[in-house]
């Protein structure tokens, strides 16, 4: 089996490159503050068209806040008379609906009436119009013999 060795490090010499290109590189601290400066710059003039109408919304919003405060009391009050001609209309309707409510149970008991002595009418007063109607016959009848034998 091969021996173990640990691998050898090149810290030293990636520390040196670096040391090495940290004073012979062309960007340095400087240019990198520059860069951050002008990075900077561009996103404050980029957002100023932002903030501009970011502060004419805020001013229309103050505008509308004022209107509808003015406006208020006035919109509350017709919503309270809206509500109580409501309430008013509903208790109406109500009253009416109770009244036709015992209307319609007078009228339902009136014709529970009529049903009941049209049934207690009805039987006898069949059986006797049926019978009425076989007595006429047989007159007719006879009255056509009592004719003809003349």
């Amino acid at each position: 089996m091969p021996e173990w060795k640990p691998l050898k490090r090149r810290k030293k010499r990636c520390h040196r490159n670096l040391r090495e290109n940290e004073r012979g590189s062309p960007m340095g601290l400087e240019t990198g503050l520059v860069i951050l400066n002008v990075v900077f710059l561009l996103i404050a003039v980029f957002s100023i068209p932002f903030l501009f109408q970011l502060w004419r919304m805020a001013k229309n919003i103050a505008i509308t806040l004022q209107t509808l405060n003015r406006s208020l009391p006035c919109i509350l009050q017709n919503l309270e008379e809206i509500t109580s001609n409501i309430v008013s209309a509903t208790d109406t309707v109500n009253s009416h609906i109770e009244g036709l409510s015992s209307a319609i149970k007078k009228i339902q008991g009136t014709l529970d009436l009529v049903g009941n002595l049209e049934a207690v009418i009805r039987l006898p007063f069949f059986k006797t119009l049926v019978t009425l109607s076989a007595v006429l016959k047989g007159v007719r009848a006879f009255l056509n013999v009592f004719r003809s034998a003349r």
